[in-house]
């Protein structure tokens, strides 16, 4: 259980490991003297992002960016937000 602050709230959530899909990925090492780790999207869970929001899956590729959350709990969570013309890390 960790909290994810969302806007002005702070949203709490616990995840039950019993109905909690697992996928295991490989990590690799990508860009300029492997600057950054790359690991692979499970294609459900963005289809099931592009569903709740009412696109296309295509639309979810163009309009999506996907947010790592960390630091202050064990693992990472990542969650999709609605791209802006801000400048975000690739």
């Amino acid at each position: 259980m960790f909290a994810q602050k969302g806007g002005n709230d702070l949203e709490t959530i616990a995840i039950d490991d019993t109905k909690t899909i697992v996928k295991k990925y490989k990590l690799r090492t990508a860009g300029a003297q492997n600057a950054t780790i790359e690991i692979t999207l499970p294609k459900e869970a963005v289809e099931r992002e592009a569903r709740r929001l009412g696109i296309s899956e295509e639309e979810a590729g163009q309009k999506l960016l996907g947010v790592w959350r960390y630091n202050s709990f064990r693992g990472l969570h990542l969650d999709f937000e609605v791209r802006k013309e801000t400048t975000y890390h690739e």
